[in-house]
């Protein structure tokens, strides 16, 4: 009965805690941790670590390796794309055949520097990085737009410079002349030429005509004067009356000077028409 109820009392109590091991088996078992199989395997550990750091540094040589050699092959097939600006068509295609470059002429376009016929543009642009056997377009120059010049013959100089202005000129050079056919301060001659085609910029130059090649004088003041009495004067001097004219002026006697034509003083040439108008008096 007694050996029962002991048997309850430890199920109560819980299972027992196990007894530690006498100090000499640890250092027992120590000295087996320790022994010729553990350091066998931590040796062969270690050769592994040793071989997986030689492989990694392997692989990341190679890695490198194959970098740099593909760096090299793909700048081997490039070449800088020279400058074909101002050379002929066949000088461009040469100058690319030498770079292993293909030439394509896309079309003509109108340029104010580059003469006809020779490279005005190109894509792409020089001193860019191109794979050898691409193509590089260009565009042959037109010269420069052209533009009819006007007609500015029988123009005085103010009108023929208003004129070229307005189509896109500007006047050069006058050079003054004198005429027999043309009135003072008129266009005789231009050139270029009236509706020849040139560039926009171009001058055009004038020849202008100063009038007769008779000797000038300033015309006199003959305004308040008696026509009869000045006429033996007049017919005297370098002064040619083209004609007289009678108007009614109040107040004036007769056969007075009150208005002519050029007015006094103004610079005039024996063969201008010379008019006075004279009072018809009372």
């Amino acid at each position: 009965m007694s050996s029962e109820r002991e048997a309850g009392q430890r199920l109560l109590e819980g299972p027992s805690k196990p007894e530690s091991p006498p100090r000499g088996a640890r250092k027992l078992a120590g000295k087996k941790s320790s022994g010729p199989g553990a350091r066998r395997a931590r040796a062969f550990l270690v050769r592994i670590l040793e071989i997986a750091a030689l492989a990694a540094g392997l692989l990341a040589t190679a890695v490198v390796s194959a970098a740099i050699t593909f760096t090299l092959a793909v700048r081997g097939n490039e070449v800088t794309v020279p400058d074909l600006a101002g050379a002929s068509v066949e000088g461009a295609g040469e100058t690319l055949r030498r770079e292993e470059l293909e030439l394509v002429v896309e079309g003509s376009r109108f340029h104010a520097n580059v003469p006809p016929d020779f490279v005005s543009e190109q894509i792409p642009a020089p001193g860019t990085t191109l794979k050898k056997g691409r193509s590089v377009r260009v565009w042959v120059s037109l010269g420069p737009q052209k533009h009819s010049v006007p007609r500015i013959e029988g123009e005085t100089l103010q009108s023929a410079q208003l004129i070229l202005e307005q189509n896109g000129f500007t006047l050069g050079r006058v050079v003054e002349i004198h005429s027999e056919v043309y009135a003072p301060d008129t266009v005789v001659a231009q050139s270029p030429s009236a509706y020849e085609d040139v560039a926009e910029t171009t001058e055009v130059a004038v020849l202008l005509s100063r009038g007769y090649l008779d000797d000038a004088y300033v015309m006199p003041d003959f305004i308040g004067r008696n026509y009869v009495e000045i006429l033996d004067q007049i017919s005297r001097g370098q002064v040619k009356i083209s004609q007289v004219r009678l108007v009614d002026y109040p107040g004036v006697p007769k056969n007075v000077i009150v208005r002519q034509v050029p007015a006094p003083g103004v610079k005039v040439f024996k063969r201008d028409r010379i008019v006075l108008f004279l009072s018809k008096g009372a």
